[in-house]
């Protein structure tokens, strides 16, 4: 294995330091195939390993270089006094090369009494973490694969580097934390009157938005709803050939998601998107079905906009009343449903109800069909939303449940944390609305500090105030004996003591018949 700690420090030393190695490398990679000749997979992995060995001992002298030759005396501290140098320590961290080491300063405050490298604060690393870059690639593979362990094996046959499921699971969820975090700050300034004034230009046509619930496995308290929300703009696209089928198409589509039991909280964070894509200035348009909350929710945030109920969702009651009316095999149930499917289409919603009002007697489905239809008449009017260029459909919301949810987190047998859900979903929601360059950016620097005990007094953490430690009771002498006689007296027959072999017990019972012998003829 190469070595990958500190490295020359001059560009001239790294040029010939990296040109011998690279010398090195070939003449292994030759003598191995004059020994055994490789087929091309065998020589794509010498050479893939080789190189990232390679890479890390480059990368191990290039941040050598950032290190002064000379490093200042002192350097500031946090607490705002001067700490002096302490010597050159080593910092290791895995990065997407493989574990590197090289020596930087390390300084230490006499005041605070904490130890801190500036080098690391400005590589933006952690010793004995991992850098930026790898921590990307371990959410994003995280968050995107079927599972934690498929992505750990994802990764080890792209980078040849090994790291356990765990790990996986931990990068991915705390940059979801991070995201979480963006997007409470951003609410709160939103709900304070503080969110930036320049809005982007309006879109060409209406903004739509559309939103939906979809159920995931969580403990402890089961099948629970995760709420989804999509802000997209539409366009003209071909007829198709089937009957009832939307005119318009989605584009542009951008996703937010939040736990069922923070709706409040949703509802803010897709009006946030909403605004972020122009709903100040645009016409907008809400597509949904009959759940309550969701036309709750559309009231609040979004007064002004055109509420239309999901053709689909419609289409549903009516095919439900057919098969309660007429029965499964009957003829007249697909002729009826296509009757009455067709006055929908056109507008003429009075109509149907006053059908679905003659068959009432005939079963719930019918009665469910009458009073959803009452309740949501006024958003039916489909052959004006067909001539606005509206759309009529819930597709693009329902293919936003599937890719942010379906897809990862309702794999066979997958129970999640609520916090563990929750945070996968917001990192899919970045990746997914095209913002991932900009959840990357979020990312605060890791800091390590180092803090040492001083004889009779508990240092305090950096930016925390130092609090009196309580006073010690003492303990009477009479009080310290009888423990320690009682210690003594647990140390020969703590059960760890005890013989643990059949001769070890042997010995021990020949010891004691002997003694008690001895004791007896005294």
């Amino acid at each position: 294995m190469p070595d990958r700690t500190t490295r020359p420090c001059s560009p001239g030393a790294i040029v010939q330091d990296m040109t011998d190695r690279m010398r090195a490398l070939v003449l292994r990679l030759h003598a191995s195939i004059c020994q055994e000749t490789p087929d091309l997979q065998r020589l794509e992995e010498q050479v893939i390993a080789s190189l990232t060995d390679l890479g890390s001992a480059l990368l191990v002298s290039l941040c050598q270089l950032v290190v002064p030759c000379g490093p200042p005396a002192t350097s500031p501290c946090a607490c705002g006094r001067p700490a002096p140098f302490q010597r050159l320590r080593p910092a290791s961290c895995r990065t997407l090369l493989g574990p590197i080491t090289f020596q930087r300063p390390y300084y230490h405050c006499p005041t605070c009494h904490h130890g801190f490298a500036p080098l690391a604060q400005q590589l933006g690393f952690c010793a004995g973490s991992r850098s930026a870059a790898f921590d990307e690639v371990l959410a994003l593979l995280g968050a995107t694969q079927d599972s934690f362990a498929d992505a750990a094996v994802v990764l080890e046959r792209l980078t040849l580097l090994q790291v356990a499921p765990n790990t996986m699971r931990a990068a991915t969820e705390q940059l979801g934390a991070v995201l979480a975090e963006v997007e409470q700050a951003h609410l709160t300034a939103l709900q304070a009157d503080q969110f930036p004034a320049v809005a982007p230009p309006a879109p060409a046509g209406p903004l739509c938005v559309s939103l939906d619930g979809v159920q995931a496995h969580l403990t402890p308290e089961g099948w629970k709803e995760l709420c989804v929300g999509a802000v997209y703009q539409v366009r003209a696209c071909r007829p198709r050939l089937a009957h009832w089928a939307d005119v318009v198409q989605a584009e542009a589509i951008s996703y937010v998601a939040e736990l069922g039991s923070q709706r409040e909280a949703f509802g803010w964070q897709l009006y946030a998107e909403a605004l972020r894509r122009g709903a100040a200035t645009a016409e907008l348009v809400v597509v949904g079905d009959g759940a309550h909350w969701l036309w709750e929710l559309a009231a609040l945030h979004f007064p002004q906009a055109t509420q239309i109920l999901d053709w689909f969702h419609a289409t549903e009651y009516v095919w439900k009343a057919a098969t309660t009316i007429w029965g499964e095999t009957h003829p007249d149930r697909s002729r009826w449903a296509e009757q009455q499917l067709q006055a929908l289409w056109d507008g003429r919603v009075t109509e149907v109800l006053a059908e679905l009002q003659h068959h009432q007697r005939t079963g719930d489905a019918v009665r469910a069909a009458w009073t959803s239809f009452t309740n949501q008449q006024a958003r039916m009017n489909y052959p004006a939303y067909r001539a606005r260029g509206f759309p009529i459909g819930s597709g693009t919301i329902e293919s936003g449940c599937k890719q942010l949810v379906r897809a990862r987190l309702k794999q066979a047998g997958m129970i999640w944390q609520a916090d563990g859900a929750r945070q996968v979903v917001k990192v899919r929601a970045w990746l997914k609305r095209g913002r991932w360059a900009e959840a990357m950016a979020h990312r605060p620097r890791r800091q390590r500090a180092y803090q040492r005990r001083v004889p009779g007094r508990e240092a305090p953490m950096v930016g925390q105030a130092e609090t009196a430690q309580p006073e010690r009771v003492p303990v009477s002498p009479e009080v310290l004996a009888a423990v320690r006689t009682e210690l003594a007296a647990g140390r020969t027959t703590h059960p760890w003591k005890r013989a643990w072999s059949k001769r070890q017990q042997r010995q021990e019972a020949e010891t004691r018949t002997a003694t008690s012998g001895v004791m007896s003829s005294a």
